[in-house]
């Protein structure tokens, strides 16, 4: 089988086996292996790889860390998985806390890890745009500025966490769609580990409260999800 170069894909690890039973798990993609993870680091601004796997033991420091370093070098563009020794939702939480954007048990059911990763990569291939971001987002008396990712009501500045930001990002894009729960939190959480329907609806009622007058563009449709219309506000 000819290997597939349409992503590239890089793997941390200093472990032979783990990195063994990853490649066989990852057939056809051939991702570029890293012994250190200052390895890695050195080349991002060369060649940034789309997707980095984090192995259960990363040499010389924690997953947590490198996923917060990796982060802060790389941004949105790295799509970020890190693996785990166990199932431990804790320890899961923590990871997907500190800017992973997917994490797996290991080993990982090979086919099942395969496809998730694909699906990651197509997803962020589709998210991402050709054109810079807009400077400025205007809607009524409402400013958001993404690259500074600030948001204004009436001139005065909004204190909204990074999730909130990304919500209501979401939403401007998609003004007049019903999106489903679903769909937030697969494109806005980027995960579906420990977050229900609940959650969701928790996190956009505070979004909206936070927005005063101007949350009630977000509107339930029963049944369905959550539609952004600002028409008569």
């Amino acid at each position: 089988m000819r290997p597939d170069a349409r992503f590239r894909l890089a793997l941390v690890s200093a472990d032979p086996a783990e990195v063994k039973e990853l490649k066989a798990a990852l057939w056809g993609l051939r991702p570029e292996i890293y012994p250190k993870a200052a390895l890695l680091l050195n080349v991002l601004a060369k060649k940034s790889p789309e997707l980095v796997i984090i192995g259960v033991t990363p040499p010389s420091i924690s997953a947590r860390d490198l996923i917060s370093v990796l982060r802060g070098c790389g941004g949105r563009r790295l799509v970020l998985v890190g693996l785990l020794a166990a199932p431990d939702a804790r320890i899961a939480g923590e990871t997907l806390a500190a800017g992973a954007d997917e994490c797996f048990a290991f080993p990982p059911d090979p086919a099942l890890f395969r496809a998730r990763l694909l699906n990651l990569l197509a997803r962020a291939r589709l998210n991402k745009e050709d054109a810079p971001e807009p400077e400025v987002i205007r809607l009524g008396q409402l400013e958001a500025r993404p690259l500074e990712r600030t948001v204004l009501f009436s001139g005065k500045s909004l204190k909204l966490t990074a999730l909130e930001f990304d919500l209501l990002l979401y939403f401007l894009s998609r003004q007049g769609r019903v999106v489903s729960r679903g769909t937030l939190v697969e494109q806005v959480w980027r995960r579906d580990f420990g977050v229900n329907a609940r959650a969701v609806d928790k996190r956009i009622e505070v979004l909206r409260f936070k927005l005063g007058s101007f949350g009630r563009a977000i509107r339930t449709v029963f049944g369905l999800g959550y539609m952004f219309k600002a028409e008569g506000l």
